[in-house]
């Protein structure tokens, strides 16, 4: 069976899967616009037509649950059945993830021709990317996010064989509201929700306020509901609690013994949650004498402390409610988690240690729902989502005859071929090992977030300062954002600990060697953490040779990994606006390993000095 996905939502995208695996279609990447909706504008619609149409003859399309009231762009069934109760009732969720409707007229009618329409539930689709593109047959399966449709925040389910069962359905009323509250603090700091990836960034830098922590666990999740299941969400203590209080606005609001919360009696129900919680940081904390004022500057220390406590509860929040779903649902020997609380790499370290296996795709985050989606409708159907976007989506510039060498150095500006593998891996390793910046295009797009060494910028950490210029200067980044270690998986031992079982897809936080702690000065965050990525020979030999090439040149088989986009954009896939981000920077080169190609780039004063 061949199946479609698609979600219209924030990250917007479309995915095909069937026997021979699967294509992920992310429109941020193919139009150039962070967490692109449908309902945006007719480019991203556009986007979805022309894939959706090449790929007419799917015997089945899943649609994901969301609906746009000002720019539709969802089937007429879907709308009709998001307001239905017995689809939205968290007490039917056995049977409301997965429905077949009837499409109506919509503005891919033309494309899906004659195939079955499904609609299918937020967060099953988050399951369902989890599950069915892992190598489990038997799972304990988590979604979890900020909110889908009808508040609900995450669900359960219990992956067996082919089959994929919900169990429960996880609400914003009553917690965990991990997602909700952490976006809320994201957008007071940076302005907006999307970036609570900055948000773990700032949160090594601030120290952990363990009075504070006990008030923002509430936010979390009430006290009343943490008395009503306990084996998930850990009680508080109302007498330490009694006498607390939260600002938001004019408006003190004490701590409700009662009902276990702050602004219990505000919130009524469902999107009032919603908006309450996720909209909104409280601006102060009261304690007895003592008043935290919440700030609103990441350079300020009284917000790093806020983001580090904060996020220590979210992980103690975490560690306690899985391990409640395991007691609760014995007997799994996988842990499969996806939704967007499945990028926060701290947390999902420790939760590593509940299982003796992990698995997190690298599209965790609605950029994977279009996928979920597609194994949800598909019979069951297995596809590893890693590297399942497209391929450089146009041709790179014309080389020069097959044979000329760019061995000795690059060009002032231009292009050049190597002459086979070898050659290329050990020219760019000198390039490296002098200083070069090296966008790196491989094979085809990752899907999700994170450069995976296919669109990747490269640089040698052994030179001092080399962080700065690839996070800071060239890509714009904040000075508390980390870079990425890459490292061959045979010798990652001696420079890494931790979770390196789990490191292939940059989703877990390993430590740092601390015997190496000044030569990674520059890919060492500064808690001695690394968002460390593994590299098999067997899986990707040239990636593999040529760490170890630099290693043979500077003595570190490290190089800093991260993502081919200027900041604020998402990764590139043209070999164009690859070229336009390096130009921006001198000593920068772009290699399209597929061709052998190399392209020098004119840098911004280079083309001054020529002007002049």
């Amino acid at each position: 069976m061949r199946a479609i996905g698609l979600n219209f939502g924030h990250d917007a995208g479309a995915a095909r899967v069937g026997p021979d695996g699967a294509l992920v279609i992310e429109v941020e990447k193919e139009i150039g616009i962070r967490h692109a909706c449908a309902g945006g504008t007719e480019e991203a619609r556009e986007t979805l037509r022309r894939w959706t149409a090449d790929w007419a003859g799917s015997s089945r399309v899943g649609v994901s649950d969301y609906s746009f009231v000002k720019a539709p762009v969802t089937p007429a069934g879907l709308d009709t059945l998001i307001a239905d109760p017995t689809w939205a009732a968290p007490e039917r969720i056995a049977d409301a993830v997965v429905r077949r409707i009837d499409p109506g007229p919509w503005f891919l009618a033309d494309a899906v021709g004659d195939a079955e329409v499904y609609a299918v539930r937020h967060h099953f689709a988050h399951a369902a990317s989890a599950y069915y593109s892992s190598e489990a047959d038997d799972a304990l399966v988590l979604a979890l996010d900020g909110a889908g449709n009808y508040a609900e925040c995450g669900m359960v389910c219990i992956g067996a064989g082919d089959r994929l069962t919900p169990v429960m359905s996880l609400h914003n009323e009553t917690g965990p509201r991990v997602g909700l509250v952490y976006e809320a603090l994201a957008k007071r700091v940076f302005r907006t929700n999307f970036d609570t990836g900055k948000l773990l960034g700032l949160s090594a830098v601030g120290t952990v306020d363990h009075e504070l922590a006990e008030p923002l666990a509430v936010l979390l999740a009430d006290n009343a509901a943490r008395r009503a299941m306990p084996d998930l969400l850990a009680p508080l203590s109302d007498e330490r609690l009694a006498g607390t209080a939260m600002r938001y606005g004019d408006t003190w609001y004490p701590y409700d013994t009662e009902a276990g919360g702050y602004i219990t009696a505000q919130v009524r129900a469902g999107e009032d949650a919603v908006n309450w919680f996720g909209r909104r940081f409280p601006d102060s904390v009261r304690m007895g004498d003592r008043v935290v004022v919440v700030g609103d500057d990441a350079e300020d220390p009284a917000t790093q402390h806020v983001a580090a406590t904060l996020q220590h509860v979210v992980e103690e929040t975490l560690v306690h409610l899985v391990t409640g779903l395991s007691v609760r649902y014995p007997g799994h020997a996988a842990l499969c988690y996806a939704g967007g609380c499945a990028l926060n790499i701290t947390a999902n370290t420790r939760l590593a240690g509940l299982y003796p296996r992990m698995h997190i795709p690298t599209c965790c985050d609605d950029s994977g729902i279009a996928l979920g989606a597609a194994l949800a409708v598909a019979g069951g159907l297995r596809a590893s989502a890693t590297f399942a976007g497209p391929a450089l989506s146009a041709p790179g510039p014309a080389a020069q005859p097959a044979g000329t060498s760019a061995r000795g150095g690059l060009p002032a500006s231009g292009t050049s071929r190597f002459a086979d593998d070898e050659d290329m891996v050990e020219t760019v390793a000198d390039w490296l090992a002098d200083g070069l910046v090296i966008g790196w295009v491989q094979g085809p797009l990752e899907t999700g977030p994170r450069a995976l060494g296919h669109r990747s910028l490269l640089a040698s950490p052994h030179i001092p300062g080399m962080r700065r210029r690839v996070s800071q200067e060239l890509k714009g980044r904040e000075w508390f954002r980390p870079v990425a270690p890459l490292c061959p998986a045979d010798v990652a031992d001696q420079y890494f600990t931790g979770p390196l079982n789990h490191a292939r897809t940059m989703l877990f936080a390993c430590t740092v060697v601390e015997s190496r702690a000044t030569e990674l000065a520059e890919v060492r965050h500064v808690d001695g953490s690394a968002r460390l990525q593994v590299v098999d020979r067997e899986e990707n030999p040239l990636l593999h040779a040529l760490l170890h090439a630099v290693g043979s040149r500077t003595g570190l088989p490290v190089l800093i990994n991260t993502s081919l986009n200027p900041g604020g954009r998402p990764i590139v896939n043209t070999a164009s606006d690859a070229r336009d981000l390096l130009s921006a920077a001198r000593n920068t080169a772009l290699v399209l390993a597929d061709t052998r190609t190399a392209v020098r780039p004119t840098s911004t004063r280079e083309r001054a000095t020529a002007r002049t």
